[in-house]
């Protein structure tokens, strides 16, 4: 490969956003920050990395593995963020702990995680999400949910589930029969990744009592409405703790309050492999796209971390599988396209007057760089697809509407 064609080239895991899906992913972004305002929350910026040790002893192994790390000038390790909510809960030690109880804040912003092998597999994603942070309530789980719906809604999406669960019901239910933490991780790992016939295999291989391994292997079918927590009651052996199916009870009844549990599916194997989830967790999907829309949950001990001991709940939507999927179903608002202003000789003054009152009113106005002939401001208008063409000449104008499609060129002037 020569020098030349090296430099075309991006790393493994990046893409450039051309015109004008630049400009639509840019728009989406603003429309959810805009969201998240309505709601009340207040948004920060946190630096793109950060100190290691922020990250490593909040994370799955599989997920520490994915960290890009280097060494800065005096040799301490930093990691660019894969993260949001940690670096979230930094500021809010540092910066907001004397503020009013609860804190709504959100942001914006690339994540890096290194994807080794996974051919086509993003590493670096822009997410926009919300932190709450301060309050402990079913209520305070629900606004998060109903807040992750209200995005989805917002940017056009109408069939979409968000599959909802909580940590805490597989982990009593593995307590409850006996099972080992370290035969409880390696469960949990395959409910993550939702491979159900390797759960099979390694349930039936391991020294779990008949009744153990009929409940764990019951738990992927608890998915549906209020009436799978019924169900998931009767596979806890008796004094287990049904806490966590009670917080799903009451989630569900503020989110019918919501008018938005029709967007909910209830899922009691959901498994998020971070290790900083304490409560509840949802993510969100649609059709054709084999990844999680948006994602989050409950996270009452990771504050304490670092000096702050609050409970908190979040989410993170992921702009760029959003905008795959507004794209795909040709639900993104086509771009505007600004109109073209050319001019002939002695006319350069009067163009850039009017071009400059133009966008002072709002317009997007692309002005010719050099003097034109009327045909050839024609030809350069509709070469850019200009809804509009103002051609100023002795003294007067011309408006130009271009043929871009071939029905004739009208024009008015002055």
């Amino acid at each position: 490969m020569n020098e030349v064609l090296k430099r075309l080239l991006t790393p493994e895991g990046v893409r450039d956003l051309l015109p004008d899906l630049a400009g639509q992913k840019r728009k989406l972004e603003d429309l959810i920050q805009e969201i998240f305002s309505r709601w009340g929350y207040r948004e920060v910026s946190t630096p793109a990395f950060e100190y290691s040790v922020n990250f490593d002893a909040e994370m799955k192994a599989d997920l520490e593995e994915n960290l890009f790390r280097f060494l800065d000038e005096r040799g301490r390790t930093l990691v660019l963020r894969p993260d949001f909510t940690l670096p979230l809960a930094r500021v809010a030690a540092m910066h907001l702990g004397r503020e009013a109880k609860p804190l709504r804040l959100c942001y914006g912003g690339s994540i890096f995680r290194y994807a080794g092998g996974l051919q086509g597999k993003q590493r670096e994603l822009t997410q926009a999400g919300v932190e709450l942070m301060g309050t402990g309530t079913a209520e305070s789980d629900a606004e998060i949910i109903a807040l992750a719906a209200a995005v989805l809604l917002a940017a056009g999406l109408a069939d979409f589930t968000l599959c909802l669960g909580h940590v805490g019901f597989l982990d009593n239910l593995l307590l409850a029969y006996g099972v080992t933490p370290e035969d409880g991780e390696k469960i949990k790992h395959y409910f993550s990744k939702k491979d159900f016939v390797s759960l099979r295999e390694l349930v039936q291989s391991l020294p779990l009592a008949r009744a153990a391994a009929k409940a764990v292997l019951a738990v992927p079918a608890l998915r549906g409405g209020a009436g799978v927590l019924e169900t998931a009651r009767k596979l806890l052996p008796p004094g287990a703790d049904t806490a966590p199916l009670e917080t799903l009870q009451n989630i569900w009844a503020i989110l019918e309050d919501y008018s938005v549990s029709r967007f909910v599916t209830l899922d009691l194997g959901m498994v998020r492999m971070l290790n900083y989830y304490t409560g509840m967790v949802f993510e969100g999907y649609t059709g054709g796209l084999g990844y999680p829309l948006c994602g989050g949950g409950r996270y009452d001990q990771l504050l304490v971390n670092f000096g702050i001991d609050l409970p908190a709940v979040g989410f993170a939507v992921s702009v760029d599988h959003l905008l795959t999927v507004l794209e795909r179903r040709k639900l993104l608002p086509e771009q505007e396209r600004p109109l073209y202003l050319a001019y002939a000789a002695g006319s350069r003054e009067a163009a850039l007057a009017a071009a400059q009152a133009l966008r002072d009113s709002g317009a997007a106005v692309v002005v010719s760089v050099r003097e034109n002939t009327a045909d050839e401001a024609a030809r350069t208008a509709r070469s850019l697809g200009a809804p509009r063409l103002l051609y100023y000449h002795g003294g007067g104008w011309t408006e130009i509407v271009p043929d871009n499609e071939g029905g004739g060129e009208d024009a008015v002037g002055k």
